[in-house]
């Protein structure tokens, strides 16, 4: 199975960006093409082993598990499920 991993350089203070994107469930707020987002079996945003289920404004639907993360390294490691 092909992996694949995207970097970005954003002009802004680590901080700033890992509080936009630290909850898993907070997509819609800061990536335009999300529409809603929520975490199934009602956990919590930031508990390791919980799925989010989002749709896209194109009108698809992905499911991902948080597999890491981490307030020290700034990580957020998720797979679709």
């Amino acid at each position: 199975m092909a992996k694949i991993f995207r970097s970005s350089v954003i002009n802004a203070l680590i901080d700033e960006v890992w509080a936009k994107i630290r909850d898993f469930n907070a997509l819609p707020d800061w990536h335009p093409a999300f529409t809603d987002s929520r975490i199934e079996n009602d956990e919590p945003g930031d508990k390791v082993g919980s799925i989010r289920n989002f749709n896209l404004k194109d009108g698809g639907n992905i499911r991902e598990r948080l597999l890491a993360l981490s307030d020290v390294k700034h990580l957020l490691y998720s797979h679709n499920s």
